[in-house]
């Protein structure tokens, strides 16, 4: 089952091993990233992250979909973490957001043009702010931005007039 969808620039870290691995208690981490599932280095590095009794697997925006409906419903905790918003608007459509959390927790995310931050290292963009009153409107999804869980919650529904 997927217990958190993430969106963080970093993927997977220090921050995501320690703190939301064990937090969310998850199993699996699918990772949807072009950069990275086009790098076999890279690709290679990501998935030898996994420490424990987990497994990362990474896709690329055109071949996630199968493993995202598998686990939308099998009994492994679940994170699927991607680096941009839009990614985001992909999983909740291809699932009809269905079997996926109403919420979707927002880490550190790159400086676009426009942007402004939100909470630490967070930054929201025009393009970005449409994302989450997407899945907002369309899904339910709260989103909101926090980059471990125990530090500063801010929810896009508070600051969703300033965009």
């Amino acid at each position: 089952m997927i217990v958190l969808v993430r969106n963080d620039d970093r993927l997977v870290h220090g921050q995501c091993m320690t703190r939301i691995v064990q937090h969310f208690k998850l199993q699996h981490i699918i990772v949807i990233d072009d950069g990275t599932a086009n790098n076999s280095i890279l690709k290679l590095v990501c998935e030898k992250a996994a420490m424990g009794n987990y497994k990362i697997e990474v896709f690329s925006t055109q071949n996630y979909a199968d493993a995202v409906k598998t686990a939308a419903t099998d009994k492994l905790n679940t994170m699927i973490v991607f680096r941009f918003p839009p990614i985001a608007k992909m999983v909740y459509d291809t699932l009809a957001g269905e079997n996926v959390p109403k919420e979707m927790m927002v880490g550190p995310c790159q400086v676009t043009e426009g942007a402004v931050e939100v909470n630490t290292g967070a930054f929201v963009s025009k393009a970005y702010a449409e994302v989450f009153n997407y899945l907002l409107d369309t899904y339910g999804v709260e989103t909101y931005f926090q980059p471990v869980p125990d530090m500063k919650r801010v929810d896009w529904k508070d600051i969703k007039s300033k965009f």
